[in-house]
């Protein structure tokens, strides 16, 4: 017997067998059980959603004698012979090879001929957005008051093509993707059906590669029955699927919202040399599993291992949404491009770096991630509160010293974090700590001015911008202490490569392998009329403060 694809196979023939469209569904079999079945329909949505399914279907059952819950009986000699193709009271047409006004003027004609064995005569037109505009002009009325015998379902994957008097006329119907679970559960029905083991963690990545649409996730299915044998498993699928295991994807992702060109740039050579193209579309999906884990602390994925839901928990600590989503939504905007593109390789490594460089850049999409990433902080600050404490680090003091000097006034900081998150106001009950009584440093003083220079030389991008800014420098023993003053300056120059950058300046200005301290007092502070003037001055007048 002539071998039939596991779509064609399993193709459903009741309501019962259609998945992820229940609201399709309902409305069809209570409009069966009810006998309020319209003159003409349109079904649209995605490729391979079951809208040719649910019309064949539906064209049974209103003709089968002994329904069942809406569904065609499949029994009776209406439901056989439409089964058999032996009746002439359902008509497919193919509007792609069929889009003329001849074409049309013959189904009009046609029309007015009553159904052989049925109550109705069906016309199922596939693709009807092909169709001319002289076609659909011809077709207006028929479809507005067709015979009482007669049921028209138009079928369509862009429904935008159609004309508004043709829209109008029709009771329409919206297919939606399918959901990865669902898909997963088919999958599983028909290999246990078929005789196929399978590990379902396979069965997770080709119901992912399926997109939504339960005809391509079948058609990927078959390739890897084809590839597989009698067993599929999930090194198989991945080599198949040109896919990428979740450990070399958790590298990459967070090299990327690490701001690691490097070592992003170094694992996506790695994943393309052997084939991975479907990397785009992972990155994707990575970040929207770790945006929904982060957000909602009962979301847990059928998908994911015990293993990996740590280490998603893990990350959702590290990374703010705004982060997340920015290289989300590059990477998902991105993959239709590839698609076109005379070299996607070189426009996908091209969005891997901006995605990395969100945080190290000084542009818009980096600007609003700080911001935002301030903004949550703040938030939380005010919600739980801040004490007011001394630092825990005392100055250095000779051992046999027993007196100490008069506490002197404490100044109010810059807050870079309440400015640039614009909620600093004057009326807050701001709070500041006491500062640690350095003495002024010539020596570290000296050294430090060496080493912004050298960093503006040399274009360090926002690493430059953030040094230059810090004033508070020290030299203790064999420590080299550089006091941030606030948490996004902080981060950014703690990172190892920047850190790595800094302690080599250092080294190479002073000749000697000083031990790097960054520190950040846990305070929240005022801001000053003067504080305020400064900032003006840098940042030529663009900061605005809330009254």
């Amino acid at each position: 017997m002539e071998y039939a694809s596991i779509y064609r196979r399993f193709r459903p023939t009741t309501f019962e067998g259609v998945i992820g469209q229940k609201h399709v569904v309902r409305t069809l079999t209570n409009q069966i059980k009810n006998g309020n079945v319209g003159h003409a329909y349109l079904f649209t949505g995605t490729r391979g959603t079951g809208k040719t399914s649910c019309a064949k279907i539906f064209a049974r059952a209103v003709n089968c004698l002994h329904p069942v819950n809406g569904s065609p009986c499949g029994e009776c000699e209406v439901c056989r012979a439409l089964i058999d193709n032996t009746s002439t009271d359902v008509i497919e047409m193919d509007a792609a090879s069929n889009n003329g006004v001849d074409e049309i003027r013959t189904l009009k004609e046609n029309v007015m001929y009553r159904p052989t064995i049925g109550k109705y005569k069906v016309y199922i037109i596939d693709e009807v957005h092909m169709l001319t505009g002289s076609a659909f002009n011809a077709l207006l009325k028929t479809l507005e008051e067709p015979p009482e015998h007669v049921i028209f379902i138009l079928a369509t994957t862009e429904v935008q093509k159609l004309p508004q008097t043709i829209l109008s006329r029709c009771i329409r119907f919206d297919f939606r993707l399918v959901e990865v679970n669902e898909l997963v559960a088919l999958l599983k029905r028909i290999f246990d059906e078929l005789g196929v083991t399978y590990d379902e963690r396979a069965l997770t990545k080709i119901a992912i590669q399926g997109e939504g649409s339960v005809r391509d996730t079948l058609s990927v299915a078959d390739m890897c029955m084809s590839y597989c044998g009698k067993y599929i498993s999930y090194e198989d699928a991945l080599e198949i699927l040109c896919a990428t295991d979740f450990s070399t994807l958790d590298s990459l992702v967070t090299a990327i919202l690490d701001g690691d060109v490097g070592k992003s740039l170094t694992v996506a050579e790695t994943l393309l040399r052997n084939g991975r193209n479907t990397l785009a579309r992972d990155i994707a999906h990575y970040c929207n599993q770790l945006i929904s884990i982060k957000n909602i602390p009962s979301y847990k994925p059928d998908s994911v291992t015990e293993t990996e839901y740590k280490v998603f928990r893990a990350r959702a600590e590290d990374y703010g949404n705004f982060r997340i989503s920015s290289v989300m939504q590059l990477m998902a905007g991105v993959e239709s491009q590839l698609r076109y593109s005379s070299q996607p390789r070189i426009l996908l490594e091209a969005t891997i770096v901006k995605a990395a460089l969100l945080t190290e850049e000084v542009n818009v999409d980096g600007v609003l991630n700080r911001v935002r990433e301030l903004e949550d902080e703040l938030r939380a600050i005010k919600a739980t509160g801040v004490k007011v404490r001394a630092e825990s680090v005392a100055p250095a003091a000779p051992a046999e010293q027993t007196t100490s000097a008069p506490p002197t006034e404490t100044k109010p900081k810059i807050d870079v974090t309440a400015i640039l998150s614009g909620v600093a106001k004057e009326e807050d009950e701001l709070v500041f700590t006491e500062e640690e009584d350095v003495s002024d440093n010539g020596i570290a003083q000296e050294i430090w001015s060496r080493v912004k220079e050298m960093l503006n030389a040399g274009n360090e991008g926002m690493i430059s911008v953030v040094c230059d800014s810090l004033d508070k420098i020290s030299i203790r023993n064999d420590e080299f202490i550089i006091k941030v003053e606030d948490k996004a300056s902080y981060e950014l120059i703690s990172r190892p490569n920047n850190r790595e950058l800094i302690a080599s300046l250092i080294q190479k200005t002073s000749g000697k392998d000083y031990k790097l301290t960054i520190v950040m007092p846990e305070t929240n502070r005022g801001i000053s009329p003067d504080s305020r003037a400064r900032l003006n001055d840098m940042f030529s007048g663009k900061i605005k403060f809330k009254k």
